[in-house]
């Protein structure tokens, strides 16, 4: 440092610090250079990682959610696939002055319909020749069984539901469905972590953004869109 530089940081102070480092040795400025630069790799690097690795973990459930938002924006009306896909016969006789309950739990101990439980006491109906009619609902589609007591058989008509419906089932299985079969309840665990890792997959993303001096007028149009956009929504249901 020259004698003008020197009287130059004696009057001014405010360029105290930039002296200060001017006198530091070459090797010093290199050594602190470093120390910045690698606390701040070190915290962008976990945070990157994080980053990468929640949205791998939660690329299956995004996928789905689109498929099943689309399937449901585009699907004409609530109605459900009513054709059977496979229909087979199986003999049954209830059992004496049996109630619609019982003979509905028998049906379900005989059938067994995978993924499903048995027909809730409220939806026990009956066709028009008067014959039990219990629906089974599972995640692809519906076992339909007809009781035919005259008969002494079981119709059983299986309705499959095609891959739009199966994304908008599975899309809502969640952890508090307690009576639900235990592949559901997986699924409905892996939704949670999903979503949790959808959590962080925004947290370290903005993160990301912020931390490379975020620029641009789009960037920062799309995100007051977004929030916007999510206030409006909240605020007209509310």
């Amino acid at each position: 440092m020259s004698v003008r530089q020197a009287r130059s940081c004696l009057r001014y102070p405010t360029q105290l610090r930039s002296c200060i480092k001017d006198l530091a040795g070459p090797a010093d400025r290199a050594r602190g250079d470093m120390y910045g630069k690698l606390r701040t790799v070190t915290v962008r690097h976990i945070v990157l990682k994080v980053h990468i690795y929640a949205g791998l973990f939660t690329f299956g459930q995004l996928v789905i959610y689109g498929v099943a938002g689309v399937s449901a924006a585009l699907q004409p009306g609530l109605d459900r696939p009513k054709s059977a896909h496979v229909v087979r016969y199986v003999p049954f006789t209830p059992a004496p002055s049996a109630t619609d309950k019982e003979v509905a739990a028998a049906v379900y101990a005989v059938v067994a319909p995978p993924l499903s439980r048995p027909v809730p006491d409220w939806f026990l109906r009956r066709t028009a020749d008067n014959d039990l009619l219990l629906d089974f609902y599972n995640i692809n589609g519906i076992w339909r069984v007809v009781v035919l007591e005259r008969e002494h058989r079981l119709r059983i008509e299986q309705i499959r539901n095609n891959l739009w419906l199966f994304s908008s089932d599975v899309h809502a299985a969640t952890i508090g469905d307690a009576e639900a079969p235990r592949i559901i309840r997986v699924w409905a665990l892996y939704n949670e972590l999903a979503m949790w890792c959808l959590l962080a997959f925004c947290a370290s993303g903005l993160y990301l953004w912020l931390s490379v001096r975020a620029r641009g007028v789009w960037t920062w149009a799309c995100l007051a869109g977004g929030t916007f956009s999510f206030v409006a929504l909240w605020l007209s249901f509310r």
